[in-house]
């Protein structure tokens, strides 16, 4: 067998890169992109060497095109999560577990940091460092498994999240999801909420199912949005105004507005500007802000220079294949690996679970509670299913996509109960070809044999 050598960035581009700008960060901070080539270049690799394995299965790998420098700065937010969460949590800042798809503002201007299920793991198993891709994932794999034993084999990837709570691998303040938002609701997991064995405190906000037909729930929403914004600034001593959380979604719309904006450049591109890697990670830095929103938003707008620079320039992404078929992809947590997926002839141009949050501005006048509540109550993937699907398909045809994979995790009661319809709905609207996929593969990347053959002969029929 090959052993492939590990990724690395070449001390060619060293001088073009630290003459970009640096980054700054919401507490002030800066560093210099001479510190940020410091880190990706000698400490990273040290520290986190499973991040530079240059493995094709790695589906965390970093991008390819080195050239490409809004990546790297994205490679230093993502790797350097832990320690910024750490000191800010130590310096009293409290952290707060929330849920996929919903609105950040809230957490963020009440001086909390919110992190997702996924974040959560990513921070978790960079709690031990200079392990080997495989010692990662074993260490994700493990405490994985231990929380489906104490709640459900049934269960999808959130578990693994919550595990590493309980096992105080990592330090949570506040449980404070959004419930029935997509994988919130699954079987077990909201009674598993109010009936864990452990003395964080929590602040289940009930989010209505078919909230088309209940007038009153923008106002029900509100109100509970008002009574966690207390809940978490009374962990973290910020006073909260109207003022504040203005300031706070008009910093979240401008990096929503500016990735909305990278992605018409994208999709209307002759060639595109990025590969699938670096398109996905502009839609994660809107939509998860990586912690730190002021640092976020920065580097969206250099990756949207860079990319408009590129597309001027008619500069194709490094490892897009020539005329590769464009593939949309539906469905959270699990997807195709973009590596595989290149090199068999396609490209990735969006996907729903990435967009719907980044696609509802926060009204910037008003009530800002009812405004929050109201753009949660628009994000296309949490409406009914129908409406989800022709949203869905509006976004293949504007991406100009010529097929849709929705994949979805073995244990993923909802997004399995929807994958079908979903994907009929678009076939028939968008005039694509569509195909739906069951893997058991998360959090791995070894044994994915089975999702790699089926992406593969889609790409062939497409």
């Amino acid at each position: 067998m090959a052993i492939t050598s590990p990724f690395s960035y070449p001390e060619e581009i060293k001088d073009k890169f630290i003459a970009t700008p640096g980054l700054k960060f919401k507490d002030g901070s800066t560093v210099s992109s001479a510190e940020i080539w410091e880190f990706m270049t000698k400490e990273a690799p040290r520290r986190f060497p499973y991040a530079f394995d240059a493995g094709a299965n790695n589906m965390g790998r970093f991008s390819d095109d080195v050239h490409f420098l809004s990546g790297i700065k994205r490679g230093y937010l993502t790797l350097t999560l832990k320690d910024r969460v750490m000191k800010q949590h130590a310096a009293g800042t409290p952290t707060v577990l929330v849920q996929g798809g919903q609105a950040m503002d809230a957490y963020y201007a009440a001086g909390g940091i919110p992190v997702r299920p996924g974040l959560v793991m990513q921070w978790a198993r960079n709690m031990e460092e200079g392990l080997s891709l495989r010692q990662s994932e074993t260490l994700g794999l493990n405490i994985l498994e231990s929380g489906r034993r104490k709640i459900s084999i049934d269960a999808c990837n959130q578990i693994a999240a919550h595990a590493a709570i309980d096992n105080k691998v990592v330090p949570i303040d506040l449980i404070a999801p959004f419930l029935c938002l997509r994988c919130s609701d699954m079987s077990f997991l909201v009674e598993t909420h109010r009936n864990r064995v452990h003395d964080i405190p929590r602040y289940l906000v009930d989010y209505p199912v078919d909230h088309e037909n209940k007038p009153w729930a923008a106002e029900y929403i509100a109100v509970e949005l008002r009574e966690l914004i207390d809940k978490i600034a009374a962990l973290s001593g910020r006073k909260i105004t109207d003022e504040v959380l203005f300031d706070e979604i008009k910093l979240e719309n401008r990096g929503r507005r500016i990735a909305t904006e990278i992605a018409d450049l994208w999709w209307g591109a002759e060639n595109p500007p990025t590969n699938s890697t670096d398109f996905f990670g502009i839609a994660f830095l809107a939509n998860d802000f990586v912690g730190d929103p002021v640092a976020a938003v920065d580097l969206l707008e250099q990756s949207k220079k860079e990319i408009e620079e590129r597309i001027q320039n008619n500069v194709k992404g490094f490892g897009v294949p020539d005329h590769a078929k464009r593939l949309f992809i539906c469905g959270s947590c699990v997807g195709p690996n973009a590596h595989h997926a290149q090199t068999a002839g396609a490209i990735f141009v969006g996907r729903d679970d990435s967009w719907s949050c980044i696609s509802v501005p926060v009204q910037e006048e008003g009530d800002p509670y009812l405004n929050i509540a109201k753009s949660m109550l628009a994000y296309p993937y949490e409406q009914r299913t129908e409406k989800r699907a022709e949203w869905t398909a509006d976004m293949v045809k504007r991406s100009r996509a010529d097929g849709v994979i929705f994949m979805y995790q073995w244990g993923c009661n909802y997004q399995s109960g929807v994958a079908r319809m979903i994907s009929d709905i678009v076939k028939e609207r968008a005039g694509v070809v569509t195909t739906f996929v069951e893997v058991g593969e998360l959090g791995r990347s070894e044994a994915t044999e089975q999702s790699t053959n089926r992406v593969e002969a889609f790409i062939e029929m497409v």
